[in-house]
């Protein structure tokens, strides 16, 4: 805290620390200066909040003196934010979780920072820089959040609910990451972040720096405000995984009992390369009679993840109903047949014409030795100009400009090597498994995993992903200020916005490169001379899987030692595919591909545009009920959404060979013979929405600190670019063939297809609906940090994103016929509800060094009732690929019943110490796992997080910041039928961190 002048105490009132903290206001700090100057005439004393106090107070009045239902964050200071990224820091709010895995979708990589933002159980979230639309050029719609670096932030506001003049589209809510602004200051600051982080798994330490510069001049005309800050920030971890596949019926029973055992295995170690770099820079002129205010901002953020991935996986198509216990050996069983523990290896018969190497009878199965490296990169640039003009205190006037580009890149590759190895596994129900590898002959052989004659070069698969996207958007609106009356001002206003962008997004191109069954058998490592493999060398090379999940998991003689494709190989995507030529292999590169346009075929491009017309009217009111004041807004917003996108048709190939008279395809009906003439053509869909949406939002204050307060609007949740995609391939169904039956020869009569279907995405997607509804009552009963807050919501939804099938006329060739289209569709009905409950509070009432200690508590309860899962893939080119769910009556992906954060505080003296505790319940975490095709579930549990900082002067600080202190273990599982039953699928073991922290701010 700082001190002005020496007499008695003046406590700013919440109002005033309100208006200070408010992102609204022309000059946030307007208050505090006349504050201080009145100070200085009478001689008061002011008591200035300054640190994790300040941002608590500044969030708490953001909340309290809000339009809608929203939560906050504050970090006033450079650095201040309570966490080491943007994503992380928003889980401490009520109703938001976060992915820990890269995707949802992606259940075998746990992610470095978390993905993916889930509010109120629901991702259908906008995203905002300084309450402008933002996005990350990928087939979704928002920010990825990750990217951002956290020390560009003056502040964080969730909006829960909607107002007419907020932007359409976040169903869930809205994320607004506002950016800090020189008039946000009342002079010159200098401010700098610099830090080193250790990561302890990965045994690395990356450094990060983080500077500002902002000043403010005095014009003749007025005054002109300057700030530019710079964010860069490297981070290297680690993780570990173990997983168990689907389980299969073996052929082999057991005291006559069927046994199940897990078709896969594997053993996984990712190592993770990040670099976030972030400017913002902003310019504010002010004229001298404050009437006028315009502010200049852009904001960059470039962030890339690179990581490597060594697998060892059991996979093994030729074995799965094969797989036996080692001789000597049994499995453990459930009583239903399920394989607990146990040596897992193989009866099968021939393996390949190298009985030397790979000999018929009992043997281990084939484990695939893969080294994958992945390279992402997202880059988003938005420029923004806003023009504030009020000449009298009856107008006022505002506009807004906004442009926007990112680029979103992936370059991903693997490469497979194989071994053979009897693999021995024993549950220990959450906790991390015991793993043991041992030779395929189980001869003690302690050398086999280290010796290139036991390997071959098994196959590839690369995908890469290139998109682009670009807005622009323009608002405008008039508010009129009435004296007296119901309403206090009414506001009327207007958006333009258009977005065109191109996704490109190959499929994961896998393909053989040598294999015992493909012909041209198995190219060995050790391979010389002519043999098939020869021409690669020494491609490999050596890696130890040592401390794998921090020790005790894994057992091998080699000492954690195996042969993998060389790192460097695999990154040298260009000459792969030269350097495999010899092998003849089954895989070639994306850009070999027929009818690739560079790495990308025809239905793997997606070309849309939209534009967004909305006008808006908010009348604003105030009055009193009995001695009771209450406020609100109650609008109207007119939405008009155009969506074009281009996209490719192809017809089926029917053309029947006139040289055989046997092809069915010569007897069919004229008009299936012309539409099936294999013809290709480029489309055009064009598509349009229009929605009144309403919004009522009222505060009644039933006491001075004690506020009840309402909340409905209607909202829409804009569908993902992906689904959207217009690429139709019609294929014919169900061939029914007429013979003559009076011939003995059996000849055709007539022929037909049944049917036609295709797989696309749905350029006519219309929008997800919903009524929010919240009711919430907060108690304020601190003018500091102090407030006991609850809400209750429920979302009312239709027009959810399902994979169905729709009806659609095709014409060609002179021919209509009606297809079957299987993809994104619009349908079913369904509701979220629950409640959340926030408690905050610094116990400044305690004596001596006690006063210093401090709580945050929230907790949120979510249930839904009928809302489908999607079953939709918009970042593949094929939407349709996460349909056909194994079970029926699944819970909501994303949604976790039971959310809590705990923070324990402590602030004095010039010590700052947190210690915050994240926990969720369990969740589906995918209704259809690209590997087992079977539902995911993320087991419960949290995350212990936890500083503490030193005041080394009023102007520099250091501190000492942890992640992941107790060394959490992710914990997943998988659904195995329809009555939820439901086994272990992973373990991952993750990184602890801790970084050093200097901070000055002058």
């Amino acid at each position: 805290m700082k001190k002005i002048k020496q007499s008695r105490k003046f406590k700013l009132s919440i109002i005033a620390s309100a208006i200070m903290a408010s992102p609204f206001s022309c000059n946030v700090f307007a208050a505090q200066e006349e504050a201080v100057a009145k100070a200085d005439e009478d001689n008061i004393e002011i008591v200035i909040v300054e640190g994790t106090r300040s941002n608590l107070i500044n969030a708490q009045n953001m909340k309290r003196e809000g339009e809608t239902v929203l939560d906050a964050i504050s970090a006033k200071d450079i650095g201040s934010l309570p966490d080491r990224s943007v994503l992380e820091a928003i889980t401490r709010l009520p109703g938001v979780s976060i992915e820990r895995f890269a995707a949802a979708n992606d259940p075998d990589h746990y992610g470095v920072e978390g993905s993916g933002v889930v509010v109120r159980g629901l991702t259908h979230t906008r995203s905002e820089f300084n309450g402008r639309d933002t996005f990350t050029a990928d087939s979704g719609r928002g920010l990825s959040f990750q990217d951002v670096p956290p020390e560009l932030m003056g502040s964080v506001e969730l909006f829960k609910n909607q107002s007419a003049d907020m932007i359409e589209g976040g169903i869930a809510g809205t994320v607004n990451l506002v950016t800090r602004k020189p008039f946000d200051a009342d002079g010159r600051v200098i401010a700098f972040t610099l830090d080193g982080t250790y990561s302890e798994f990965a045994d690395e330490t990356t450094p990060s720096f983080s500077g500002l510069y902002s000043d403010i001049f005095d014009l003749d005309n007025g005054r002109l405000g300057v700030l530019v800050n710079y964010s860069n920030s490297k981070l290297k971890a680690q993780s570990d995984g173990t997983q168990i596949g689907r389980y299969e019926e073996q052929n082999e029973f057991v005291n006559g009992q069927a046994v199940f055992v897990p078709r896969t295995t594997r053993l996984t170690r990712k190592e993770d390369d990040r670099d976030r770099e972030g400017f913002a820079g902003a310019l504010q002129f002010e004229n001298e009679s404050k009437t006028l205010l315009a502010t200049a901002q852009f904001i960059r953020s470039d962030s890339s993840l690179a990581w490597t991935e060594h697998a060892i996986e059991m996979a093994d198509d030729a074995v799965i109903n094969d797989l036996v216990a080692l001789a000597g050996t049994e499995f453990d069983i459930t009583d239903q047949g399920l394989f607990e523990s146990g040596f897992i290896t193989s009866n099968a018969g021939w393996r390949g014409n190298d009985a030397q190497r790979q000999p018929s009878g009992e043997f281990g199965a084939q484990h695939a030795m893969i080294t994958r490296f992945r390279d992402q990169d997202n880059v988003v640039d938005d420029y923004g100009f806003n023009l504030k003009y009020r000449p009298n205190d009856t107008w006022s006037f505002n506009f807004d400009a906004q442009y926007v580009e990112s680029t979103s890149e992936i370059f991903d590759f693997s490469v497979m090597g194989a071994t053979r190895a009897v693999i021995g596994i024993e549950q220990n129900g959450s906790e991390l498994p015991d793993i043991t590898l041992l030779d395929p002959a189980n001869s003690g052989d302690a050398g086999f995993f280290t010796d290139p004659h036991n390997y071959f070069w098994r196959s590839a698969m690369d995908h890469i992903s290139d998109n682009d996207g670009k807005e622009v958007a323009f608002a405008g609106d008039t508010k009129y200020t009435f004296d007296s009356g119901f309403f206090t001002s009414v506001k009327v206003g207007a958006r333009y916005a258009k977005r065109e962008q191109t996704t490109r997004q190959s499929t994961f191109n896998w393909g053989w490169l040598s294999e015992a069954w493909a012909g041209n058998g198995s190219a060995w490592f050790d391979a010389q001379g002519d043999e098939l493999g020869a021409s690669l060398g020494d491609s490999y090379e050596e890696v130890t899987f040592d401390n794998f999940a921090r020790g005790g998991v894994l057992n091998v003689a080699s000492e954690g030692a195996f042969l993998f494709p060389k790192e460097s190989f695999v990154k040298d995507y260009n000459n792969a595919e030269s350097a495999f030529a010899s092998l003849s292999p089954n895989w070639q590169r994306l850009s070999s591909r027929d009818g690739a346009v560079g790495d990308f075929l025809n239905n793997e491009i997606n070309e849309t545009s939209e534009v967004n017309n909305a006008f808006y009217i908010k009348g604003n009111f105030e009055g009193e009920l009995g001695d009771m004041f209450y406020s609100g807004n109650v609008g109207l917003r007119y939405v008009k959404i155009k969506n074009e996108t281009d996209g490719f048709l192809t017809f089926p190939d029917t053309v029947g060979d006139i040289n055989d008279a046997s092809d069915p395809d010569n007897f069919l009906p004229s008009d299936q013979a012309a539409f099936g003439n294999a013809g290709f053509t480029e489309q055009t869909a064009n598509s349009e929405y229009t929605n009144i949406l309403p919004s009522l939002n009222v505060k009644l204050n039933l006491k001075d600190d004690l506020i009840l307060r309402f909340g409905f609007s209607e909202a829409i949740a804009l569908p993902a670019l992906g689904n959207l995609r217009n690429f139709v391939k019609i294929t014919p169904e169900d061939l029914v063939i007429t013979y003559d039956e009076s011939s003995d020869e059996r000849q055709i009569q007539d022929a037909r297809y049944s049917r036609y279907t295709a797989n696309s995405g749905n350029p006519f997607l219309k929008p997800m609906e919903s009524y929010n509804y919240d009711l919430a009552l907060e108690w304020y009963f601190s003018e500091g940090v102090g407030s006991l807050t609850s809400s209750f919501f429920y979302k009312d939804m239709s027009n959810y994103f399902i994979n169905g099938s729709v009806d659609r006329e095709f014409a060609n060739n002179g021919a209509t016929q009606v297809v079957q289209v299987n993809g994104a569709t619009n349908g079913d009905e369904g509701s979220v509800q629950g409640f959340e409950l926030a408690y905050q509070q610094f116990y400044d009432f305690l004596p001596g060094a006690f006063s210093g200690i401090g709580m945050q508590f929230n907790y949120t309860y979510i249930e839904e009732e009928g809302s489908p899962n999607a079953g939709l893939s918009p970042d593949k080119p094929d939407s349709t690929e996460g349909a056909d769910v194994a079970f029926d009556g699944l819970p909501l992906e994303g949604l976790s019943k039971d959310n809590i954060n705990i923070v324990a505080m402590y602030e004095k003296y010039g010590i700052n110490a947190r210690l915050a505790y994240n926990w969720r319940s369990e969740y589906l975490l995918t209704s259809k796992d690209v590997i087992t095709q079977l539902p995911i579930y993320n087991e419960a549990g949290g995350q212990l997080d936890g500083s503490v900082f030193y005041n080394l002067t009023d102007s520099f600080q250091i501190g000492l910041q942890g992640t992941n202190l107790t060394n959490e273990v992710a914990r997943t599982s998988m659904q195995i039928d329809n009555d939820n039953n439901r086994i272990s699928r992973s373990w991952f073991a993750s990184e602890r961190r801790f970084s050093i922290i200097l901070k000055g701010n002058f």
